[in-house]
């Protein structure tokens, strides 16, 4: 029997973003079957992966190339790796816009000091 007729099914579609499976061979979890049917999980029911959950089309079945099937095991690890990448792209990021601040609080307070100085003075300003 079929990891899809064997499967209990799960109203839940999958989560995140769509990509191609099978026969595109995309990254991290697809939320479409090609089909554009919203995909579901399922637990397999055979001997060779008891327990184990997958992502498909509702209208797909084993060996139906067309249809998506993939492990959801896999393609978490996937969407895991993908997201510490844009992790360290936005530490990163954080760590550049607050040498940013430190740039800009010390010109500003040059800037407040010339000015206190321009004040006492009463004359032109030095600021450029």
């Amino acid at each position: 029997m079929s990891d899809l007729s064997k499967g209990s099914s799960s109203s839940q579609p999958a989560s995140s973003r769509s990509r191609t499976r099978r026969g595109g061979r995309g990254r991290g979890i697809s939320r479409y079957c090609r089909c554009g049917e919203e995909a579901v999980i399922r637990t397999s029911g055979t001997a060779k992966n008891p327990g184990r959950l997958f992502y498909c089309c509702p209208h797909g079945s084993e060996g139906d190339k067309y249809h998506l099937f993939t492990w959801t095991d896999e393609r978490i690890v996937e969407e895991v790796e993908d997201l510490k990448v844009v992790l360290r792209d936005v530490q990163d990021e954080v760590s550049d816009l607050r040498c940013e601040i430190v740039r800009v609080a010390t010109q500003l307070d040059q800037n407040k000091a010339m000015l206190e100085m321009s004040a006492k003075g009463g004359g032109c300003c030095g600021i450029l």
